[in-house]
């Protein structure tokens, strides 16, 4: 495991951290990662990393949780179903909204972000601006890129930990 790469992030993936976490979030952030990488605490940063995201619902919750226990080795699972879960969740919302453009434009079938095109009219343009970088930089490389470049991995565990903290931020 390489503890400098784990300890990093991307300036993109910074920034937006920092635009929903702030300063504090970001704190929570360094002290999970930090007891992540050390094998006298692991444990207890896994678990607390699971409380925060909690169970439910189920499905992507529970395989988010999962793939928890494999952090800080490996990433890329904790990220994709941390944006499975703000995928499912702004589909459930956009149905809840009912008739109009939702039922329209809007499908459980359609990605995040053809979703999010669909209603920019209709959010908060703040709220916008930030799931629309959630999933340029999260959820739609996790899915879909493979080339990690000249890094160990597509995302370090600081990345893993900060997006699940986002999630948990974002799905309130």
């Amino acid at each position: 495991m390489d503890t400098i790469f784990n300890l990093t992030m991307r300036p993109d993936i910074f920034k937006l951290s920092e635009d929903v976490l702030g300063n504090e979030g970001m704190t929570e952030v360094d002290a999970l990662v930090s007891d992540l990488l050390s094998n006298d605490t692991r444990d207890h940063a896994v678990q607390i990393l699971q409380q925060k995201v909690g169970m439910c619902p189920k499905r992507p919750l529970y395989y988010l949780n999962h793939e928890i226990c494999y952090l800080p080795e490996e990433t890329r699972d904790v990220v994709r179903y941390a944006g499975d879960y703000i995928d499912q969740l702004y589909k459930h919302f956009s149905h809840e909204k009912g008739r109009g453009i939702f039922t329209r434009f809007m499908g459980y079938g359609r990605s995040l972000g053809i979703n999010l095109s669909k209603t920019k009219k209709i959010l908060d343009s703040r709220l916008y601006d930030i799931l629309t970088r959630y999933n340029k930089l999260v959820y739609t490389p996790a899915k879909h890129h493979w080339d990690v470049g000249n890094r160990p991995h597509l995302f370090s565990a600081k990345e893993a930990v900060a997006i699940c903290l986002m999630t948990v931020k974002l799905s309130k």
